[in-house]
């Protein structure tokens, strides 16, 4: 359990990093569209590596059902915003 949460810790930083909003702001339950596409930036990556929906939605104060729609959902969200696509493969790069 610790490994997953300072995985997700580091996750959740390089995304604040890349993307210039705090982490509060990434774990908030904030609406404005940089936040939203920071946290789902973060859910995506932490998927990607085999993190389970029920997991990264105790991480992000979520449902286990609204994490499994951002991670559905998020290859529509980078037609729309395409430097969250350069975004997602640079911390990709990142974490190896």
């Amino acid at each position: 359990m610790p490994k997953i949460a300072e995985f997700a810790d580091r996750v959740i930083t390089l995304v604040a990093e890349e993307s210039d909003i705090p982490k509060e702001a990434i774990l908030s339950k904030s609406r404005t569209a940089e936040v939203v596409d920071a946290r789902h930036l973060a859910i995506k990556l932490l998927h990607s590596k085999d993190i389970y929906p029920s997991r990264i939605a105790t991480i992000f104060g979520m449902s286990p059902r609204s994490v499994r729609h951002v991670i559905t959902a998020f290859d529509a969200r980078v037609q729309a915003n395409k430097s969250l696509g350069y975004n997602l493969a640079k911390i990709r790069k990142q974490l190896g």
